[in-house]
């Protein structure tokens, strides 16, 4: 379904829905950066992106962190491994600037409150800082 076979009342609702979710991102955190689907700041020790969609509506959550040095062997196989058992997100690294990140996708069905938003938020990070440090060991 593209966003043209959308009935206005629905692109509306989605777009309302996002808008709120946008909004309580920028009243309850500090914005380092952002632009119109993005807003970047710090969270918990991690650089956070949360984008936004419109048209499904979706929020995702991009984590990232310096990793320490280690074998580039080894952290493959954990990040494979943590990617086999994560279900909501996936686990990755850049060995060229030596970071880690994870990143989920969650579907704004409905509006979030403030409490739903750092309900997900809090467990998006429980996740990277557990593959994080898994990596970092």
């Amino acid at each position: 379904m593209n966003h043209l076979e959308l009935s206005v009342t629905e692109q509306k609702r989605r777009k309302e829905i996002v808008k709120h979710a946008r909004g309580i991102v920028l009243k309850e955190m500090v914005v380092e950066a952002c632009d119109e689907t993005s807003l970047m700041l710090t969270y918990r020790g991690y650089y956070l992106q949360i984008s936004f969609s419109e048209l499904h509506p979706l929020m995702v959550f991009c984590l990232a962190k310096a990793l320490p040095k280690a074998g580039l062997n080894r952290q493959c196989q954990v990040i494979n491994e943590l990617n086999l058992h994560s279900v909501l997100g996936s686990h990755a690294i850049n060995n060229d600037i030596g970071c880690y990140s994870y990143r989920a996708t969650h579907w704004l069905d409905t509006q979030v409150d403030i409490s739903r938003f750092y309900e997900i938020l809090d467990r998006c990070v429980e996740e990277a800082q557990r593959g994080y440090l898994k990596l970092a060991s």
